[in-house]
């Protein structure tokens, strides 16, 4: 496709990704989230699909990348799907990169022109996608809508101890009250490192994830030690993530006996929690609960704008006055045999899902 002086291309290898990363990190800045950029999406191709499923959407204008849809082949039950890269492992926000409307534009005519179902799982609700999408999909398919779980944030400008104060009485009286449990147990202290070695850095994932695996993520099989895909995007991020000096993890101890753990993005002004876990031997501390204060206090003092949970916004965040990212989801229909065999079956499933 050569529309005027735009040209838009499919990658399908990680090598033709990596060439073009520095445009795609500038397209990310301007979205603002690490989740967004080059390393992340190049982690995903690299450890969770296979290369040749890729179908990395590129606009180009004179030279420069103006938008970027990071998509990849999925089939589920016999039919080929498209969906953000990682989209469904990592279940985090996610969504397509682009300068402007007109860019935005040749990216999804691009994207529809496939003609294969695709799922848009976990964007901004606020995002011009879905409008472009159902503009650019008119009488060419059926585009669906809805609503899904929020991702929680702390705005983290202004004063630590005024924000503190807004702690409902119960919470605080909570937290240091295990706090005082804690630290009667012995000494306590907290870490925020910023790994600059790689040499070092299978060591201290390591403790990451045995920390993680010790409590019920561990015997449900959802801690990183028992899901290899994951575990495999998580090492290869980190190692991405530490050569850019944005990886930090985060520690709390007892008498140098560490018992939680947090692995964190800070960039674009931001604190991005990628994984939390704590020693479930001593959760009548709440350690996650206590570390989680700390490196959401230490997002006050570094001036950063924003402390961000990620994931889907869980009760237990609720300690925290917050705000929401509002994410919705997108399913495409196409008018093509693979359109047409993805809309029946999903059909079928919500028909004998209701006569259940």
């Amino acid at each position: 496709m050569d529309t005027s002086d735009y040209k838009v291309a499919v990658l399908t290898r990680v090598a033709e990704m990596r060439a073009v990363a520095s445009g795609w990190d500038a397209l990310a800045a301007r979205f603002g989230s690490p989740l967004l950029g080059a390393d992340w999406f190049a982690a995903c191709a690299e450890t969770l699909c296979v290369e040749s499923n890729l179908r990395v959407v590129v606009v180009q204008l004179d030279g420069r990348l103006c938008g970027v849809a990071p998509l990849v082949v999925v089939r589920r039950e016999g039919v080929e799907w498209l969906e953000v890269l990682g989209a469904s492992v990592l279940y985090e926000p996610t969504g397509f990169l682009f300068d402007g409307d007109e860019a935005l534009q040749h990216l999804v005519t691009r994207v529809v022109g496939l003609r294969m179902p695709m799922i848009l799982a976990r964007i901004l609700s606020e995002s011009p996608l879905e409008a472009t999408f159902r503009r650019r999909t008119r009488y060419k398919g059926i585009m669906l809508g809805k609503t899904t779980a929020s991702a929680a944030y702390v705005a983290s400008r202004g004063e630590w101890e005024e924000y503190f104060r807004s702690i409902s009485g119960q919470r605080r009286y909570d937290y240091q009250r295990k706090r005082k449990r804690l630290e009667q147990t012995g000494r306590v202290a907290v870490s925020i490192e910023r790994p600059e070695s790689l040499t070092a850095l299978p060591c201290i994932l390591e403790e990451v994830f045995r920390i993680e695996g010790t409590g019920w993520k561990g015997r449900s099989g959802s801690a990183l030690i028992s899901n290899e895909r994951v575990r495999k995007f998580i090492t290869r991020y980190s190692q991405l993530a530490c050569e850019r000096g944005t990886l930090r993890v985060c520690f709390l101890e007892v008498d140098g006996v560490r018992i939680a753990t947090i692995l964190g993005i800070e960039q674009d002004l931001r604190f991005w929690v990628l994984k939390i876990g704590y020693d479930e031997r001593w959760a009548r501390c709440s350690p996650g609960i206590q570390l989680t204060m700390e490196t959401i206090r230490y997002a006050f003092d570094s001036g950063l704008d924003a402390y961000e949970f990620l994931g889907s916004e869980e009760p237990w965040q609720g300690m925290w006055p917050r705000n929401q990212h509002n994410l919705a989801t997108l399913v495409l229909y196409p008018i093509s045999l693979s359109g047409l065999q993805a809309f029946c079956r999903d059909c079928l499933r919500v028909f004998f899902s209701r006569i259940a």
